[in-house]
């Protein structure tokens, strides 16, 4: 099994830029971006400058680059240096790095101990892939019993693994190291699935798992499994489901129909927009999950909408605003625009297919409209960067970046959907209060009320 997890290691090191957390300021985003289009002069000369300033994901990045022969021969000793920069600067995924450089004894000397303590320092940080790989030393009996292996596998899963749940989920269908369990282990691959981050080749190997486990089942049984995770998966942590949750949207059409995020429009009893000052119902018409988007249709049509802008989605460095109801404004129908630029990201630097941008994204903006300089939408406001959680596994401050559906997904959800949209050339440009007035009566706060006697 020895050659198996060097060859999983190996792969650890290799898709380290998009597992590990590796973003800090605005420069850094340069750096990765020259990075995968293979521009590794333009990276270094981005690098240089960052790690002199002691940036732990420049450092790592960097070690990436000497461990891969990029921007000249490759050289594991090299990386080692730079990983153990970034790993004792706090960077996760540098202390992941360099412990797989341990475990094959590639530029350092061969050290479990060495590996399992730089594994554990990751874990300690929350990191999945810490978590995971010490989970598969365990199954090995490397640094301890494999009987701990599947103890470590769990707590990877909880961190948001889903190549342990395809590890774990195996174990359980097919009776190795654990009791069998198919239940369990259709559990554990559905579960993996519903996670967004997952890489494309995790996503397969859950599905071929969930497939194996559930022809184990008894159809009826299945289905229960099924629909308790679909559950779960909604209902959320806690009680969260019961209380009002809130987000913003816009009318995208003179008859009554409101665009949103599909996380805004999931899983709630009744839908409400505050228009005109008063609370109007709005039903669910149309969701598409994979893009985040969700159609309403208001109970009462104002007859007003924002214009589209004509053309295709904005170049990067373009002047954009994002409105919504962020926080308490929703409830106090105060609407927020904020103003920045759009932004180019390397690939794994946020979310796949979607446009970045500099404008301020804070919770309950979601759902609300992109606009360009002129106040025609762009795109849909979506999330942001947590800039926390990479902080407190990067080693340093990321530059703060929201993230919008772009506005050829748009069109083609609502041309799709048969909504009349109107779309409008470019005009001149809006300063803020212009926009705000412009998007003003558009624009809505809408609240997501629980399903049973409590959203009645």
């Amino acid at each position: 099994m020895r050659p198996a997890f060097l060859a999983l290691g190996r792969a650890v090191l290799v898709t380290a830029l998009a597992l590990g957390p590796s973003l800090a300021r605005a420069d850094l985003d340069d750096a990765e971006r020259a990075y995968d289009r293979g521009d590794d002069a333009a990276a270094l000369r981005e690098l240089r400058p960052l790690v002199a300033k002691g940036s732990p994901s420049a450092a790592y990045l960097l070690g990436i680059m000497r461990e891969r022969g990029r921007g000249g021969p490759r050289d594991p000793a090299e990386a080692a240096k730079w990983f153990r920069k970034a790993a004792d600067g706090g960077n996760a995924g540098a202390m992941v790095a360099l412990a797989v450089l341990h475990l094959r004894g590639d530029g350092v000397a061969q050290s479990d101990a060495l590996a399992g303590d730089w594994l554990k320092k990751a874990a300690a940080k929350g990191y999945d892939k810490g978590i995971f790989l010490l989970g598969m030393m365990r199954l090995e009996g490397r640094g301890g019993p494999a009987s701990d292996a599947p103890a470590y596998l769990r707590r990877a899963v909880l961190a948001g693994s889903g190549d342990a749940a395809f590890v774990l989920g195996d174990m359980l269908l097919n009776g190795r190291g654990v009791g069998r369990d198919p239940a369990a282990a259709y559990r554990l691959a559905l579960s993996g699935l519903a996670n967004p981050k997952i890489e494309a080749l995790t996503r397969n190997r859950l599905a071929t798992l969930a497939e194996a486990a559930k022809k184990e089942l008894d159809p009826t049984v299945a289905r229960a499994i099924a629909g308790k995770e679909a559950a779960r998966l909604q209902a959320g942590p806690g009680q969260a489901a019961r209380r009002p949750r809130t987000g913003s949207g816009f009318m995208v059409s003179r008859v009554g129909h409101v665009l949103t995020n599909a996380h805004v429009a999931d899983g709630c009893g009744r839908i409400m927009a505050t228009v005109d000052g008063h609370q109007v119902a709005a039903a669910l018409l149309r969701v598409d999950r994979a893009n985040d988007l969700a159609l309403l249709k208001l109970a009462v049509v104002p007859n007003r909408a924002l214009a589209f802008r004509e053309g295709g989605d904005l170049p990067a460095g373009a002047v954009v605003s994002a409105a919504g109801y962020p926080g308490e404004s929703a409830v106090f129908d105060r609407l927020r625009v904020t103003t920045g630029r759009t932004r180019e990201l390397a690939a794994g630097a946020g979310p796949r297919g979607e446009q970045a941008m500099t404008a301020e994204v804070l919770p309950g903006n979601s759902g609300g409209p992109l606009l360009d300089a002129a106040g025609h939408v762009a795109g849909v406001v979506k999330a942001k960067r947590d800039t926390r959680a990479i902080q407190a596994q990067a080693g340093d401050a990321p530059a703060e970046m929201g993230f919008a559906v772009p506005l050829s997904v748009v069109k083609g959800f609502l041309a799709q959907a048969q909504v009349p949209v109107t779309t409008a050339p470019a005009g001149r440009v809006l300063d803020a209060p212009a926009l705000a007035a412009a998007a003003s009566g558009t624009v809505l706060p809408l609240f997501c009320l629980p399903a049973g006697p409590a959203g009645r």
